[in-house]
């Protein structure tokens, strides 16, 4: 159980997998695994969490030791700098290398979480 998992990685599952389990009894649903996973930095497509479920023959509640297996075993978030670094290919349009800072302002002050122009210029400076 938790074999590769660090202390902290553990204590944030436990956390998680307490938060599901909403009537206490120390069990989830098979329905909620999609959810828990991606509340801890996974990112499971519906046929993935078709297959875990089949593969592991989730077919009842299953208790927190078990989901500690089942995360060591399907839990693979991607490394932060990968994932950066992927951001970034979009946003380089050209492939150079190197983004345009007038695309960076827009999508930084239109989207998802906005700064305010003024914001964008003091964390670009």
């Amino acid at each position: 159980m938790g074999k590769d998992l660090s202390a902290e990685q553990v204590s944030s599952m436990k956390e998680a997998f307490t938060l599901f389990d909403t009537d206490g009894d120390g069990k989830i649903a098979p329905t909620e695994l999609g959810i828990l996973m991606r509340s801890l930095g996974g990112n499971p497509t519906q046929a993935q969490l078709k297959s875990i479920i089949d593969q592991e023959k989730l077919n009842s509640s299953f208790d927190f030791p078990r989901f500690m297996d089942l995360m060591s075993k399907h839990l693979k978030p991607e490394p932060f700098d990968r994932q950066l670094r992927d951001a970034f290919k979009v946003l380089d349009k050209d492939g150079t290398g190197y983004v345009v800072v007038s695309d960076l302002r827009h999508i930084l002050t239109s989207i998802g979480e906005k700064l305010e122009p003024t914001e964008f210029d003091e964390w670009i400076l």
